[in-house]
């Protein structure tokens, strides 16, 4: 029994009895040298989560205004609808978001383009990282809003009878 506060005394005493003198100053030299790489390491896995949830959410909300075109919109409709739709994320408050609707005669492209936010340490580096998405749409060929007007197809007709 009497052995037991001695063994506590040695256990819980200001020094560990396996430590010695010089042991301390090594685990410091060892935490300086590889902190450093721990930093840089987490700060790349935070950023990478930030710029794969971005480029998510781009692509959600060019799908987004996708839907709108459908419906219709303009390119001021979508680009208000993308922008509503992003800045319903608290990240995504106050970036710079790039909208565009390219029309053609059989296709029409949605593209958006947004800043990814940026931990701390990455925006010292400098230029901003982007992400964009984009969709295409097919038109469809026979639309009546593809007909020519009736004035043109009248004074085509009397062309090929020879009445003009």
């Amino acid at each position: 029994m009497k052995k037991l506060p001695a063994l506590l005394k040695n256990k819980v005493g200001n020094r560990h009895p396996a430590l010695e003198p010089g042991d301390l100053g090594q685990a410091l030299v060892e935490f300086v040298l590889i902190a450093p790489v721990l930093l840089i390491i987490v700060c790349g896995v935070l950023q990478l989560a930030l710029f794969c949830h971005a480029n998510l959410l781009v692509h959600m909300a060019v799908r987004q205004a996708a839907e709108v075109y459908l419906q219709g919109g303009s390119e001021q409709v979508i680009r208000n609808e993308v922008i509503r739709f992003l800045r319903q994320y608290p990240f995504m408050e106050g970036r710079t978001i790039g909208v565009r609707l390219r029309t053609s005669m059989l296709m029409a492209t949605v593209s958006v383009e947004c800043e990814v936010p940026v931990i701390p340490p990455i925006r010292m580096l400098g230029r901003r990282p982007t992400v964009e998405a984009s969709m295409s749409l097919g038109r469809e060929i026979f639309d009546i809003s593809r007909l020519p007007p009736l004035e043109l197809l009248d004074i085509f007709r009397k062309l090929l009878r020879g009445e003009v």
